[in-house]
């Protein structure tokens, strides 16, 4: 292990310049505290998934030309995936054994495409806050054989295309009953705010996604959007566990709320 660390390979220098990248995201931007060097962290996950990154991904993604930020977000996810699989290690939690991490006829893992889909939607979405979010989700489906190789890409590609502000709608609509939000649609309101019509749009768009529902009643537009009524449903359920939107800070969702009351 320690050879891999070292070693004065471009695949080496690339790995460590990733991961103290992610060091500063995650220290800076997203506010987490972490002990020890970057480097044990990421080690302390457990072998089938650090012997998928280093031997397979690490190289892939070295081949590949990325800006500081990409990098950053790539080593960002991987220190909080790590810490998350470790916790759940110690916890006595164990790795899915139905062949997620064995090497198919192609020659890859279920788990190392799993695992690249997720560096790579990182590495391309600007909304940094999703990083801790989507290192849940990584976390999550390494340990839940529940989730299919074919049902994790379709997740992790939904994870990717909803904003961060639908993942704090999603955790809106899970405590909905303590925050006193409108009961009414906004059929006849003539006017609307600029930060409210696009808040009412992201409801609507997860409506017709089929993530929320509103009760029993249809949507045709952002206007027909009642607040009170909003219930995560289907895929949404799914989103909402595995990524862990239940940890979304209250501050985050403070401007929704205002809005939505």
């Amino acid at each position: 292990m320690s050879e891999n660390l070292e070693n004065k390979t471009s695949d080496g220098k690339f790995f460590r310049k990733v991961i103290e990248s992610g060091t500063e995201l995650v220290a800076g931007t997203l506010l987490e505290v972490l002990s020890g060097s970057p480097e044990a962290v990421l080690f302390a996950a457990g072998s089938a998934v650090t012997s998928i990154v280093l031997k397979d991904l690490v190289k892939e993604f070295s081949r590949r030309h990325l800006g500081p930020r990409e990098e950053a977000r790539i080593g960002g996810v991987l220190i909080l995936a790590s810490k998350e699989i470790h916790k759940r290690s110690e916890r006595g939690d164990s790795f899915r054994e139905d062949g997620f991490f064995d090497e198919k006829v192609t020659g890859r893992k279920d788990a190392e495409e799993v695992i690249e889909n997720v560096l790579l939607k990182c590495q391309r979405d600007p909304e940094e806050k999703k990083i801790k979010y989507m290192a849940n989700l990584l976390s999550n489906i390494c340990f839940d054989s529940k989730i299919s190789a074919d049902t994790a890409h379709r997740i992790i590609k939904v994870a990717e295309q909803l904003t961060y502000r639908q993942l704090c709608i999603l955790k809106i609509c899970a405590i909905k009953d303590s925050l006193g939000l409108r009961g009414d649609d906004y059929r006849g309101q003539g006017r609307f705010s600029k930060n409210l019509y696009p808040i009412l749009y992201e409801c609507y768009d997860l409506s017709l996604s089929g993530y929320i529902n509103l009760g029993g009643e249809v949507a045709f537009g952002p206007t027909d959007i009642k607040p009170s009524q909003m219930n995560i449903q289907g895929l949404g359920g799914d989103i909402f566990n595995l990524m862990g939107l239940g940890g979304i800070p209250e501050e985050d969702l403070h401007h929704l709320i205002s809005h939505l009351k």
